[in-house]
């Protein structure tokens, strides 16, 4: 009787698992809970088998026990590959051998259910004085073997998969996989010890193993983690947060420390001696904290050799549900290699603080870049923030691998990166990144057109702030960004330039001449990258004012009359109003409203004279002059080079800056060898 019994409890055992196990609802969960389902088969059709009272239900039970039998490793098989999260499991391999396993499984439990008719793999005898619960006990035959062979195959699968997770993953981690490993041994021996006969026992004992050791298996793949490894993983946990930190006890003594910590204070090393938190705080010289009795935050100079030099400190009083202190907590957080979680570069304060380092040693000059990824904005809607965020980790790749080791990176605010180059100058920064943005273009394979943006200032004296350079390089990137193609506030520009083409004379061809004659004359005064950012988009918006002067004054072949010609001198003004209604257009407002100012201060709306002109004016005034000089109008024939060459000399120092003049013929002349 106790063998019904025993056998119809792990059925039930197996049973009510595989329903609590459904319940998660996870893919592992179905996996094991088809197993936990095919153990209760197991154990539901042993009964039977057992009871069986005749020789026919003595076979088809039988045959019915290996049918369940061969499900229940199947079934092993299927959950061992996901437990351990094999490779076998990957779509490519997971396929055929489902496929595979299922077909053998299919045969053999065909000829098994055949055998109950035809006996080509079992036969049966009376037993009526068997010490077992069987009556009916089978004798194998041939064929019989072929189907352990095929069982222990599966088997075999299944121990390798565990010794292998096994041998494969940290220490720590093992027992979760010993412990199935050692269940799958018990179930092993208690089968082969039952097959040979070396003890007598009633029934099979593995039979009810498969239905008893379910709770243990459903608390091994699914409270495991939570529950076995929770001390472990808090322990990493505190090791590897990358901040120091040290706890005390309720008396007041040092509890616990992590690696960061000791690193710090290597006093701690020594565990033989119980250290107080009073000795602690004095060796630690924490002299912002106010009090152990509160919490608090507080900023802390580490005068030692060892780590950084500035922290933010968080002092945290713990008490229990009740209340009642139970220790205190000190967690310190360095303020100079904080990184970005994204690019892993410095952040922000970090850079600072390098930068504070940095010109202390006295190291001029310090140029500073600040750059930015154009186009990531729309990448990130066509293709999704994981895209998005690839293509700012390759920028910042970029910027690894070409810049001086000693270069501080770092994100700042929206997405721009800052650079920092000791003892560079800008001629060289600028060489550096054109060859960045040329890589980058190369990497971007999203089909969006995207690249890089950069600003350029430099410090040469403690004169000037850290902050002061950081947004000058900014402002000067922004200004660029306004005539890139691939940065959406280029649409601002082209909306302006085009109204601009469609109002005047102005052409596109004139426009970009006279855009990249300024930049090369900028460029051989030596301007900063600030002023030749600005000088390339007053370049293209410098008569913007235009646009709202009517067009039959603008558009008039002949002369203006004086009332038309003092309606046409507006536009300077205009244009400046438009420009200071808008955040990218302000930083050249100025400019425009100068740029038909003349040397000898005859020219309007103010009538400045000489170095009152802003230079970016002058500059403008002279390579626009030239560009119309040398093309056709309207409203004049083109003049030949010499001639308009004659024309800048005859009106310098009249119309025209002449050290300006000067500096501007020598370029031409180098365009024309």
């Amino acid at each position: 009787m106790w063998s019904y019994t025993a056998c119809g409890l792990a059925a039930l055992c197996a049973f009510v698992c595989a329903i609590i196990t459904y319940k998660r609802r996870t893919h592992l969960a179905y996996v094991t809970g088809t197993m936990f389902l095919a153990a209760c088969a197991v154990n539901l059709t042993y009964l039977a088998r057992i009871g069986a009272g005749t020789y026919f239900t003595a076979s088809l039970t039988t045959s019915a026990y290996f049918v369940c039998l061969d499900f229940l490793v199947l079934s092993m098989v299927y959950y061992m590959i996901e437990f351990t999260q094999s490779k076998i499991g990957k779509p490519r391999f997971k396929c055929v051998l489902i496929f595979t396993v299922y077909l053998l499984t299919f045969i053999d439990a065909v000829i098994l259910i055949l055998n109950v008719f035809h006996e080509v793999i079992l036969r049966y005898q009376y037993h009526a004085d068997s010490i077992y619960a069987i009556k009916y006990m089978f004798e194998p035959e041939p064929g019989f073997y072929l189907h352990l062979a095929f069982v222990y195959l599966l088997v075999a699968v299944i121990f390798y998969l565990l010794i292998r997770k096994t041998l494969n993953v940290p220490k720590i981690y093992r027992a979760r996989y010993i412990n199935t490993l050692l269940a799958l041994c018990v179930i092993g021996l208690l089968t082969i010890f039952y097959m040979v006969e070396l003890f007598k026992a009633p029934m099979d004992t593995a039979v009810l193993v498969y239905g008893f050791v379910c709770p243990l298996v459903y608390r091994n793949t699914f409270d495991y983690s939570s529950k076995g490894m929770l001390n472990t993983t808090r322990k990493m946990v505190l090791e590897y947060m990358g901040m120091p930190m040290i706890l005390f006890d309720y008396e007041g003594f040092v509890a616990d420390t992590n690696r960061d910590m000791r690193t710090l204070f290597p006093m701690l090393e020594d565990q033989r001696n119980r250290i107080s938190m009073t000795d602690f705080l004095q060796l630690g010289a924490f002299r912002d904290l106010q009090s152990i009795e509160t919490d608090q935050t507080f900023a802390w100079e580490n005068t030692g050799s060892v780590g950084a030099r500035r922290y933010h400190c968080v002092f945290s009083c713990l008490k229990d549900g009740k209340g009642r202190g139970i220790g205190h907590l000190l967690m310190m957080k360095n303020l100079e290699t904080e990184r970005d979680m994204l690019t892993r570069l410095y952040s922000k304060n970090s850079f600072y603080g390098e930068m504070d380092k940095l010109l202390a040693k006295g190291v001029y000059p310090v140029t500073v870049v600040v750059c930015n990824a154009n186009g990531i904005g729309l990448v990130n809607d066509v293709y999704g923030w994981k895209k998005g965020n690839e293509l700012l980790r390759q920028a910042a790749d970029l910027l690894r691998e070409n810049l001086p080791a000693d270069a501080i990176l770092a994100r700042m605010a929206d997405g721009d990166m800052a650079v920092a180059l000791a003892e560079v100058e800008q001629e060289y920064a600028v060489r550096l990144f054109e060859n960045i943005k040329e890589q980058y273009s190369r990497i971007n394979d999203t089909g969006i057109n995207t690249d890089i943006e950069y600003g350029i200032a430099v410090i040469r004296d403690p004169a000037r702030s850290v902050e002061d350079a950081v947004k000058e390089a900014a402002e000067s990137m922004r200004t660029k960004k306004l005539m890139n193609q691939s940065s959406q506030k280029s649409s601002l520009l082209d909306s302006l330039t085009q109204t601009l083409t469609e109002s005047d004379y102005e052409t596109e061809e004139h426009v970009e001449r006279t855009r990249e004659m300024a930049i090369r004359l900028g460029k051989a005064l030596h301007l900063t990258d600030g002023d030749l950012g600005k000088l390339a988009l007053l370049a293209v918006l410098h008569d913007i004012g235009k646009i709202a002067i009517p067009h039959s004054i603008l558009l008039k072949p002949g002369k203006l009359t004086d009332a038309e010609w003092e309606i046409m001198k507006t536009h300077t003004e205009k244009g400046y109003r438009i420009a200071s209604a808008s955040k990218e257009l302000k930083p050249i407002g100025e400019y425009i409203l100068h740029h038909h100012e003349r040397w000898d201060g005859g020219g309007y709306p103010g009538g400045l004279a000489g170095d009152e002109i802003p230079l970016l004016s002058r500059i403008i005034t002279v390579v626009d002059s030239h560009d119309v000089m040398v093309h056709d109008r309207p409203y004049h024939r083109a003049m030949s080079g010499a001639d308009a060459e004659a024309e800048l000399r005859r009106c310098s120092g009249s119309q025209f800056d002449p050290k300006l003049v000067e500096v501007f013929l020598e370029v031409l002349g180098e365009e024309a060898s």
